[in-house]
């Protein structure tokens, strides 16, 4: 009998062994869609250019779109970071001009495609329009309270027309020359000369105003009203008010059209519909389910695996296994303020706005407020502790608070140092109870003991590491948004390991926001499947274990 060279099966056996290695590992997770994104994260000021086309303002995704109004076709002009636009509108010679409420600048787009910075320092930046002289002029809102002239050059500084008018907010120049203009704070639509500063009362009785146009004829206004989800047109001659179509709340700005059907936008349901003002109908023109989601949070012990989405403009409750919007809780026609990160405790649901600055606890139940804590220095992350203390993560200041539980709330440093603390779990089922934080800023996971704030890193090298969430396996589940990818780190190691790469998720951070900016969200069923937000799309996806 022939013998196998002893050679030649080594070979053969080295050779398999190799090609066993070289084949790919299976995907331990199957990415999948919750929820599919949007053009818009938050959709605000609008403006009809004439050629067919709706200009819209994206402040938060730090874009400028066009929509094509014949089939709602939506393209990017200007998009991150130079299109923070709050709002937007068309100068004399063509050129785009939008206002960014957080960087505080007033930006210019040339017909050439030039785009640049004319004015600087406005914080609060919010609406823009030009007399028929070309004069043109600006407003500050919620981060300032002024009416200012600007250069439409940016050759010349601006000029203060008018301090504290009371939130002057989406406004038009009239026949007379005069602007016409929302009051927020006064549920008012004023008239403003803005040659001397006089301002008269033209109609009121609104809960929250926040745009007005006229219509072809120049004697009706029209008006959105954002608490009462209204469009109303007002006869200026008279003050005279006529509810002309009733909308979801959130309302935010309008347009009219060459045939005076009226474009509104909402920045809650982030879309924009047409009202037809004959007969009070209404049609969409871009659609969305979704606004700006950021931070994620889901019950372990939920079968269901419902996700709380702190969705800037709203709390929404989403079915994880079915993407279903379960339950809305709007920001405007309620107490509640932006929400920007979201927890769970076993009776609250705690939110945190660096949007607005506050952090606020709501019944779990029933969704009223409870509290209301304003915080200016850049919150992210926040937990309720078993004792009802909160724990806030500051991401200007770099330090980790507490809150009491009780009334009035004190606040004490538990640590500082860290840089751009963005990310909160907790870790107090552990000998020595604490908490894992993500640095965006630094790359590193880092445990915070609870007794005495005692710091230890888990793990370093990571770029921008944002959301995180615990496995049910104890691991850790981190958004590393600088590289696009979800890992799990082992908290006893920090050997870090890729789930998944290539993701849509990190917008450029934003003057006048704290480190993480958007956050992105991730949650951790009891399933073990992870849930992940998506700033860049407006989505939701998860990634359910390979069998």
């Amino acid at each position: 009998m022939r013998r196998f060279p002893y050679e030649l099966l080594t070979a053969w056996m080295l050779m398999g062994s190799s090609q066993t290695l070289a084949a790919p590992p299976p995907p331990l997770y199957r990415q999948e869609v919750v929820v599919a994104g949007s053009p818009f994260q938050g959709v605000h000021g609008m403006a009809v250019d004439g050629k067919g086309h709706l200009l819209a303002s994206n402040l938060l995704g730090q874009s400028v779109h066009s929509i094509d109004l014949k089939d709602g076709k939506v393209s990017t002009l200007v998009g991150p970071p130079l299109g923070g636009a709050d709002d937007v509108t068309l100068g004399p010679d063509g050129s785009i001009y939008w206002t960014g409420y957080f960087s505080g600048q007033l930006m210019r787009r040339t017909p050439d495609g030039k785009t640049r910075v004319i004015a600087r320092d406005l914080p609060g930046l919010n609406s823009l329009a030009f007399r028929r002289d070309g004069r043109f002029y600006v407003t500050q809102l919620g981060r300032g309270d002024a009416l200012w002239e600007v250069d439409p050059n940016g050759k010349k500084p601006p000029r203060k027309i008018l301090s504290g008018p009371g939130f002057l907010n989406g406004f038009e120049f009239g026949p007379d020359d005069k602007l016409y203009g929302p009051l927020l704070l006064k549920g008012q639509i004023a008239r403003v000369d803005v040659d001397t500063g006089k301002i008269e009362v033209v109609a009121e009785g609104f809960a929250m105003p926040t745009a007005v146009n006229f219509d072809s004829s120049r004697e009706h206004l029209y008006v959105v009203d954002a608490v009462r989800g209204e469009l109303v047109r007002v006869r200026v001659a008279t003050g005279g008010k006529e509810v002309v179509a009733k909308l979801p709340t959130g309302l935010d700005n309008l347009a009219m059209g060459p045939d005076d059907q009226v474009y509104v936008s909402n920045m809650v349901d982030n879309d924009i519909r047409v009202v037809n003002p004959a007969d009070g109908s209404v049609r969409p023109v871009v659609e969305a389910r979704l606004s700006v989601p950021s931070g994620l949070a889901v019950a372990p012990d939920d079968p269901d695996e419902r996700l709380y989405v702190a969705d800037v403009y709203a709390l929404r409750q989403v079915g994880g296994r079915d993407g279903k919007i379960l339950q809305t809780t709007r920001a405007l026609s309620t107490r509640m303020t932006f929400p920007m990160q979201v927890s769970l405790s076993a009776k609250h649901v705690v939110l945190s706005s660096a949007y607005l600055g506050s952090v606020q606890v709501l019944d779990r139940a029933s969704g009223e407020v409870l509290r209301t804590i304003p915080n200016t220095n850049g919150v992210q992350g926040v937990l309720e502790l078993s004792d009802g203390t909160l724990l806030v993560a500051e991401a200007t200041t770099g330090r980790l608070v507490r809150v009491d539980a009780a009334e009035p709330a004190g606040t004490t440093v538990l640590t500082g140092g860290l840089e751009g603390p963005v990310g909160l779990v907790a870790d107090t089922e552990a000998v020595e109870p604490g908490v894992y934080v993500t640095e965006v800023r630094s790359g590193r996971v880092t445990r915070v003991r609870l007794s005495d704030g005692t710091r230890r890193t888990v793990a370093k090298g990571l770029k921008a590491p944002e959301g995180i969430a615990r496995h049910p396996d104890g691991g850790l589940i981190v958004a590393e948004v600088g590289r696009k990818q979800l890992v799990r780190i082992d908290p006893a190691t920090g050997r870090s390991t890729v789930l998944a790469s290539g993701l849509r998720i990190g917008l450029p951070e934003s003057a006048g926001l704290p480190p993480g900016y958007l956050p992105t969200g991730v949650a951790v069923g009891g399933s073990g499947t992870i849930y992940l937000s998506s700033d860049v799309e407006s989505a939701l996806y998860r990634f359910v274990p390979a069998r």
